[in-house]
């Protein structure tokens, strides 16, 4: 079978490299993954109120705090794409959407974070199986991914010395290694080709500023720098190949994960927006003779048309990865159209958690005026529809896939093009 970039829809088929021994899996209890995800759901609500609480905080410190941390951890939400023989979940998308979903209703910031390391954990994937076990072991597994920057890797004996600059690094400060692109340079001169990613331990990075944010701010996205950091050849994660960890469900590659980061975090957010509003309407007003706003047939229209579009946009969302997660169980990759589906989601998502969040701020009154748990939701949401994975400009080029792009067109990543030799 002949093989090509993961998460590009060049082929539904993918011929998966063997790992370099034979993988003994950590212990599953004989649950399948639906009984894993409700187990996971429960302990994520027994915990719900505690983690609230340390949204506040989180957002001052511009850091999750070290209690929210424990809880993450201790609910396993952290884990959910980890593969199941390292300890992980292994779940497919469609069946962690709702654990991601759940955590950004939660708080957005927290949410947001808990993206990372989850998708962090879908990294290990590219990893041979010794040095994955090696890092799993040398203490929790939370890693974070950034995209947004440059950087140089340049052969050396046994691995790379990178050096680099980048920006938006969440939850870095949380992470023990955060997977970077990098161009190779070999004996001085560029390798051709898209860069790779290589495991960047953090202990290396000097952290900047630049996170003066409207939302999203207790993720603690800043930028980063560093110099001349050796990187084990065993710590390149060959991402635009196939995974050498995991089962069926890592099939979709990271052409699948950066979308579904996303997902979880906006209709998670949408749904904390959309609940907050409707408790705030149902409270007694504060001025004699007022009603309460439930009690308004123009709020409650508008209301229902935003519960409408919510439950629409998370109804296409359920539908689309319910279609990928079929594919993925068959062994194979994402087509074209698919892939092309799961962008126009994830941007449409975006779009209403956006208007929602605009209405209901305009709807709050002196709530969403003032600091309180209802405005940082808001703010959150209107920080998180801004990543350039969910501009509206990625939709021409949905609709171009729809109507009949040339054959010879995939995805990689965001962008839409030729396959590299064929133009």
């Amino acid at each position: 079978m002949q093989s090509h970039p993961i998460g590009t829809g060049a082929d539904r088929g993918i011929e998966r490299r063997a790992p370099a021994m034979t993988l003994t899996a950590e212990p599953q209890h004989h649950l399948d993954n639906a009984e894993i995800v409700a187990a996971i759901m429960r302990k994520l609500e027994s915990v719900a109120d505690d983690l609230k609480a340390e949204a506040a905080e989180t957002e001052e410190t511009q850091k999750l705090t070290d209690r929210a941390i424990e809880l993450l951890l201790e609910t396993g939400v952290t884990r959910v794409f980890l593969p199941k023989e390292l300890g992980g979940l292994g779940l497919f998308p469609g069946e962690a959407l709702p654990i991601l979903d759940r955590v950004a209703q939660i708080d957005g910031s927290i949410g947001w974070v808990n993206t990372i390391f989850a998708a962090g954990g879908h990294m290990i994937d590219y990893l041979e199986y010794d040095p994955a076990r090696a890092i799993i072991d040398s203490g929790e597994p939370l890693f974070g991914a950034v995209s947004n920057g440059a950087a140089t890797a340049v052969a050396v004996e046994g691995g790379w010395k990178l050096t680099g600059s980048y920006r938006y690094a969440s939850g870095s400060k949380h992470t023990r290694f955060i997977f970077t692109p990098a161009r190779k340079i070999v004996n001085g001169e560029p390798v051709e080709g898209p860069p790779a990613m290589f495991a960047v331990p953090t202990s290396e990075i000097a952290y900047g500023g630049g996170w003066d944010t409207i939302g999203l701010r207790g993720t603690g996205s800043v930028d980063f720098t560093f110099t001349d950091v050796f990187v084990p050849a065993a710590h390149e994660a060959v991402v635009l190949g196939a995974p050498i960890l995991g089962g069926d469900e890592a099939l979709g590659g990271v052409g699948l994960l950066i979308p579904l980061m996303h997902l979880g975090f906006a209709t998670g957010i949408t749904r904390r927006i959309l609940d907050d509003a409707a408790s705030n309407a149902s409270r007694p007003p504060s001025r004699p003779g007022a009603r309460r706003q439930a009690d308004s047939d123009r709020f409650r229209t508008e209301y229902a048309q935003q519960e409408m579009k919510a439950q629409a946009a998370r109804a296409l969302v359920t539908e689309v990865l319910a279609d990928i997660d079929d594919t993925l169980r068959e062994g194979c990759g994402l087509s074209r159209t698919q892939t092309s589906m799961l962008m126009g989601a994830n941007i449409h998502a975006h779009d209403v958690a956006r208007e929602i969040a605009e209405w209901a701020y305009r709807r709050g009154g002196g709530i969403t005026l003032r600091a309180g748990d209802t405005q940082r939701a808001i703010r959150d949401a209107l920080a998180g529809v801004q990543h350039f994975i969910v501009d509206d400009s990625h939709m021409v080029n949905v609709g171009w896939d729809l109507l009949g792009a040339p054959a010879n067109y995939i995805w990689m990543g965001p962008t839409f093009g030729p396959i590299p030799g064929t133009e």
